[in-house]
């Protein structure tokens, strides 16, 4: 990968600039059992679907530039917009992740937590009705 930046403005985060290169050397678009990685899967499927908005947690920022320029070497000629919110956090040391089984704020919903309970566990949304 060529040792360039990458320039973008998140919605919530503002203006980054970021170097894949630097930050990972080439990106790996297969682990080492076959499987396709996020990194590459992501660009490829918001690419094909036209996806122009991508709203996602702040965990996540560090890898945009890589996003960015693997879509761009697939052809796409204008990113994606980012916006990376605060994590929805189910303990203070431990955010809601679907790598823990947990699938997202409807089940939470489900379980009986209000909207209100909800926007509780985000740390940058007030509570206001």
């Amino acid at each position: 990968m060529e040792s360039e930046t990458e320039t973008f403005t998140d919605m919530l985060c503002g203006a980054h600039t970021q170097n894949p290169a630097d930050q990972c050397g080439d990106v790996v678009i297969r682990d080492r059992l076959g499987n396709w990685t996020y990194q590459f899967v992501a660009s490829v499927d918001d690419f094909r679907q036209g996806i122009d908005l991508v709203i996602r947690g702040r965990d996540l920022l560090e890898s945009t530039g890589r996003q960015i320029r693997i879509a761009r070497l697939l052809g796409r000629t204008q990113p994606a917009t980012f916006a990376h919110h605060e994590l929805v956090m189910k303990s203070p040391q431990q955010k809601l992740s679907k790598s823990d089984g947990d699938t997202g704020i409807r089940d939470l919903r489900a379980r009986g937590l209000t909207a209100h309970d909800v926007r509780a566990m985000v740390p940058a949304i007030t509570n206001a009705e």
